[in-house]
């Protein structure tokens, strides 16, 4: 006498079913990407932030940085924004071990899109969010 058999398994069907909702959760649950001119606009303020706050520990003075809304001046050196990007105004230094005068977050848009300039106190590091 044999055992009826027991089918416990998903059929394809169901399978690629469950595959299809998992990959659209996690679809929705990605933020959507910031935008590739902010993002690299990010990275050259960031690059502009170090190189000013490497040139103060170097020359052992201090360093000024103004951030308006739409240009920078980093120790003499203008930066001028892309005209769709403005940032919030924000004034600070290096001194000459490098440390920055005050922690801050600058917040920098676009038309799409935003992002944060995270100042650190001290290390004087900046991070982008």
């Amino acid at each position: 006498m044999g055992k009826p058999s027991v089918n416990n398994a998903f059929t394809l069907l169901e399978g690629l079913f469950v595959l299809l909702i998992i990959s659209l959760l996690t679809l929705v649950t990605i933020f959507k990407p910031v935008s590739s001119s902010l993002k690299l606009f990010g990275n050259q303020i960031l690059s502009y932030c170090v190189f000013t706050q490497e040139k103060a520990f170097m020359d052992k003075e201090q360093k000024n940085v103004e951030i308006k809304t739409d240009h920078a001046i980093f120790d003499k050196i203008r930066f001028d924004f892309p005209h769709s990007i403005t940032c919030d105004p924000f004034t600070y230094h290096y001194n000459a071990k490098g440390n920055i005068s005050q922690a801050h977050t600058i917040h920098c848009q676009n038309e799409q899109d935003s992002i944060s300039l995270v100042f650190q106190l001290g290390s004087g590091r900046v991070r982008i969010e």
